[in-house]
């Protein structure tokens, strides 16, 4: 699986969101989409649907220029899993995770036993089946998250693109969310993701796309893009980013936006190796 974006620029009501964007992503791969508020993230998950109107630009799917397959052509290839989506039915979680194999049914038919199957397996994977008998409208925000999470997964296609499926979870089920991402991954599926917890991007994803003002400001591992000088740049702010002394795992450290030194924020510790800081006036890189 292939989805290349080339030279993207999207506007939308006379503004131009997203300019000049470029960027591949292939099987296996669990990509990251970061940057502040505004920034448009969303919409390039968007765009990968074939959601947003692109300006100028393409977006080519398996070698196929998106604008030219149909609805079900992308369904079977890419899912989709929105920001806010509208609760005005009395759908139990089960049926809607089984909306999820439309692409593959003639408007006839009704979805076969295989297809509650992989349903069933989801919802269990993603720890929900519990509440598979309950309407959407009577669970929480965060069990609602993990219900369109499953109706992602149950489409059952090459790559997923979620749209910060983690924001309304606590520490426990967003971990695991992340950590079934990475093991979809392994089994050969492409993820790409909108996270706004940095670290928990870090902890998982083997590759970050850092947007600024609509712009794709970096794009590597998140060792190469979460560097303080990317972070001063993107969000504005003042940070330390450092190797966990005793965990595979990358930190950051936020000082106030005006502070011009980190001596009071320090402890009698040695900094650790290949620290990079930037204050509003100062860079320091690998200390």
């Amino acid at each position: 699986m292939e989805l290349a974006v080339h030279q993207m620029s999207v506007s939308l009501s006379g503004q131009v969101i997203l300019h000049n964007v470029s960027a591949t992503i292939r099987s296996g791969e669990f990509v990251g989409i970061i940057g502040p508020n505004g920034s448009g993230k969303t919409t390039f998950l968007k765009s990968l649907r074939g959601l947003s109107p692109i300006q100028s630009g393409e977006v080519i799917l398996n070698g196929h220029n998106i604008k030219q397959l149909t609805d079900k052509q992308i369904a079977r290839q890419v899912s989709y899993m929105q920001q806010n989506i509208s609760l005005n039915f009395g759908y139990t979680a089960k049926e809607i995770v089984l909306t999820a194999r439309y692409p593959y049914l003639k408007w006839w038919q009704n979805e076969t036993s295989h297809d509650k199957a992989i349903v069933d397996q989801v919802m269990k994977d993603v720890g929900i089946w519990s509440l598979r008998h309950r309407t959407i409208n009577e669970l929480s925000g965060g069990e609602r998250q993990r219900v369109f999470l499953a109706k992602a997964l149950a489409q059952d296609t090459d790559l997923l693109l979620l749209d910060e499926p983690t924001a309304a979870l606590d520490l426990v089920y967003a971990d695991e969310i992340f950590r079934q991402g990475k093991f979809y991954c392994e089994q050969g599926k492409g993820i790409c993701i909108v996270v706004h917890d940095l670290e928990l991007a870090a902890k998982f994803c083997t590759r970050l796309l850092l947007f600024s003002e609509g712009r794709l400001l970096a794009d590597g591992t998140p060792r190469d893009v979460l560097t303080a000088g990317h972070l001063k740049e993107a969000f504005q702010l003042a940070a330390a980013v450092y190797e966990d002394p005793y965990f595979k795992q990358q930190r950051i450290f936020v000082f106030p936006k005006d502070v011009t030194t980190i001596e009071q924020y320090r402890t009698e510790k040695p900094l650790p190796k290949n620290i990079s800081i930037a204050l509003r006036r100062t860079n320091y890189d690998n200390i």
